[in-house]
């Protein structure tokens, strides 16, 4: 396809998303409570029925719509080398999806010529969709939103990415410990397993700063482009087999790389 250049473009491609995010979401709401499993892709990370059906009805319509666009999806893979491309999580949440908890979401992130330059988190049971256009400010529901003006840890309300689908049990404490270090100075620290959720939390105000350890492009790059078009900050870090990476209010930046990084050796 020629290169997309205009943000009227992008708008419309972003409506596009939309749409889409939004019958996946429809269809997850109503499949709620009586998803099963396909088969588990590691341990502790099962693949639901309804990650299949939700991607199809994604993919179908990007087929449709946008045929000269190209899909990378958590599930399906990536079809072929694009410059422009969706990235697609149709069910982020699924553990949670699975036992019948509503916190879950559909993440779908623009790309174009290899910039992530439109973002779209769709909280179904809530009926919120969150969107960001790379420039131009992030919303909900078409309202704009902004991170929140928490000043210090010590007032903060903290989110933790999930870490217990892995295989490795060495990662998986040296996670533990650098929560052990973060948990002595906030307000409150919270573990709801969906990235999407979390960094849409935090773009919102709802939340002042997530610790993720999330590498996939599915699980960070929708909601970390609403992030930062909503006022916020974020810096990843590689420290031996694991990233830490940390997306905040800004104000809080500083010190939460100070506590963590400089606790882990680096910053």
């Amino acid at each position: 396809m020629e290169n997309r250049s205009t943000s009227a473009e992008f708008f419309d491609l972003l409506e596009v998303g939309k749409s889409a995010a939004y019958e996946a979401g429809s269809y997850l709401v109503q499949m709620l409570g009586s998803a099963y499993i396909e088969y588990q892709k590691a341990l502790n990370d099962d693949l639901l029925d309804v990650d299949l059906e939700a991607e199809r009805i994604i993919l179908t319509a990007f087929h449709r719509k946008t045929p000269d666009i190209g899909i990378l999806s958590e599930e399906a893979g990536q079809d072929k080398e694009y410059q422009n491309y969706w990235i697609v999580d149709p069910l982020d949440g699924s553990a949670n999806f699975q036992h019948g908890s509503p916190l879950f979401g559909v993440a779908i992130a623009l790309v174009i010529n290899r910039t992530t330059v439109g973002g779209i988190i769709y909280l179904p049971t809530r009926k919120e969709m969150f969107t960001a256009l790379k420039n131009h400010g992030a919303f909900l529901n078409d309202q704009c939103i902004h991170v929140s003006s928490t000043q210090t840890l010590q007032k903060s309300i903290i989110h933790i990415g999930d870490f217990a689908k892995g295989n490795d049990p060495v990662a998986v404490r040296q996670q533990v410990e650098d929560i052990t270090e973060l948990a002595t100075h906030v307000r409150r620290i919270r573990m709801i397993g969906t990235a999407a959720t979390d960094l849409v939390y935090v773009a919102s105000g709802r939340a002042d700063l997530l610790v993720n350890h999330a590498t996939s492009p599915w699980d960070i790059e929708a909601g970390k482009l609403v992030l930062l078009e909503a006022g916020g900050k974020v810096s990843t870090r590689r420290i031996d087999n694991r990233i830490l990476a940390i997306y905040s209010n800004s104000i809080l930046h500083q010190e939460a790389e100070d506590l963590l990084y400089a606790d882990n050796g680096i910053l």
